[in-house]
């Protein structure tokens, strides 16, 4: 697991704000994360030594409970000034986790659909990748929500039963 492969952008995105992209950028973004997105929830998987059943919320607990576990590992996480703080193959490991809960939600309600979030340009994931057509609120982005979930489970604050809870939100949000 020390060698988890990082969560690395196209080069011509990867050293600007999200934020800041043009529309070009934010679509180059968009194509790659959607070209490489099941790979790396196989790759995901695989690692943490586990296979989809179907069951969707039975899937995320036990993943979630190794990612949790994972996450506090000195490869995923490090102390400084006695914090831990989420390393970069923490954040890959964590974008992969969010990738998963948005194939699982996807899988259940299939009318969702991968965008690009444009408007407006207040919105803190704009220029992203969300899922769309919730029928209340425009979209999810969920890979920075469950990375802020993952530093609120280091300094104590979350358990793993976080991940779950997002599931559901999003699911919930569709009856």
């Amino acid at each position: 697991m020390k060698d988890y492969i990082l969560f690395i952008p196209p080069e011509e995105v990867s050293a600007i704000k999200a934020r800041l992209w043009t529309t070009k950028q934010a679509k180059t973004y968009f194509d790659w994360l959607m070209s490489v997105k099941d790979d790396r929830v196989d790759y995901l998987l695989t690692c943490i030594d586990e296979s989809l059943t179907g069951d969707h919320k039975n899937d995320i607990e036990r993943v979630s409970k190794k990612i949790t576990y994972i996450l506090k590992k000195p490869v995923f996480s490090e102390l400084k000034e006695g914090d831990a703080i989420i390393t970069n193959r923490g954040l890959a490991i964590v974008a992969d986790l969010s990738l998963l809960i948005s194939k699982l939600i996807i899988n259940t309600h299939p009318q969702l659909k991968w965008k690009i979030v444009k408007q407006p340009k207040r919105d803190i994931s704009y220029n992203l990748p969300a899922l769309f057509e919730f029928p209340i609120i425009r979209h999810i982005e969920l890979m920075g929500g469950c990375i802020a979930e993952a530093k609120a489970i280091l300094r104590g604050e979350k358990s793993e039963s976080i991940w779950l809870e997002i599931y559901e939100y999003a699911t919930g949000l569709i009856k």
